[in-house]
Order: structure tokens, then C-alpha cells, then sequence
């Protein structure tokens, strides 16, 4: 399976997390979180999720902390859940790629999101730590979820 990661950084002052609406790819029109692929050149998940928000985002993030494993046996990919709420610079898009923006935490778009987001980051935005499986039908449905020991 391929390794990604997602960063879910929050600021906390605003109280609002940054997001991201992808053009192209698996999930292309949907919202979620900055993240993508470990490439050859990521010494590990930190550096990919460091790397990954740079890119998409414009920042970087200072406290990366692993919040959540999930595995896609469907789409062949193993994410790894990092949030943040440490971060300099200034966001600007990767226009190909995605739109940036702060959502408020009170407003988070589930209806323009996977069917997973809304099992898993309700559980991380409460301080648990998420390790699941999850299985997707042919037309982007859950069929089955499993936790993962």
C-alpha cells in the first residue's frame, strides 16, 4: 500500500482549521485537509506531512503530532494523521492542485467530504487517537469499517 499523510493544523486563536478543496486526483471536488504521497526524498511521515503542507498550504508546520492511522484497501493507501496547531508563513494555493482556506471549527463542511471524515475526525478533534480501516464501494459509499489493534 502507498503511505500518505494529512495535516490537520488548527489555529487556535481563531478557532479555525485550515482546509483544502482538491482539483485533481482520487478526490478531486472534495474538502479535506492538506496531506498527499511520502515521496522517495521523506525521511519518514513527518517530513511527508511537512512536506505535503508546504507545498499545498505555504506553511510550515512546527508541532506535528501523529493523531490518527487509517488504511483504504479499496484505493490502496495507508494515511497517517498529524495535527497541528503551531505554524509560520503565509497560505497561498497550489492553484493546480487545491484551494486554501480557514473554516471555522464550529462549520465543518462533512457534506463536501469522504464518507470517512466524518467517522474519524469527530474522534480526533476530541483527543483520541484514530486507527481504522475503511472500505468504500464502487460509488464512494462505506461498505465496512474495521478497527485496526
Amino acid at each position: 500500500m502507498k503511505e500518505a499523510s494529512l495535516s490537520i493544523i488548527k489555529d487556535i486563536k481563531k478557532n479555525c482549521f485550515l482546509m483544502i478543496r482538491h482539483h485533481r486526483g482520487i478526490n478531486k471536488g472534495y474538502i479535506n485537509f492538506p496531506g498527499g504521497k511520502k515521496e522517495s526524498e521523506d525521511t519518514d511521515m513527518i517530513a511527508c506531512v511537512k512536506r505535503e503542507t508546504k507545498e499545498e498550504t505555504g506553511l510550515t508546520i512546527l508541532n506535528p503530532k501523529f493523531v490518527g492511522y487509517m488504511e483504504f484497501p479499496n484505493m490502496d493507501i495507508k494515511v497517517y494523521a498529524y495535527f497541528s496547531t503551531l505554524f509560520e508563513g503565509t497560505i497561498h494555493a497550489n492553484k493546480e492542485e487545491v484551494d486554501v482556506f480557514w473554516q471555522p471549527a464550529d462549520q465543518i463542511p462533512y457534506e463536501q467530504m469522504r464518507a470517512a471524515d466524518s467517522d474519524f475526525l469527530p474522534k480526533i478533534l476530541a483527543g483520541l487517537t484514530v486507527k481504522k480501516r475503511y472500505y468504500y464501494t464502487p460509488n464512494g459509499d462505506i461498505e465496512k469499517i474495521e478497527e485496526i489493534i
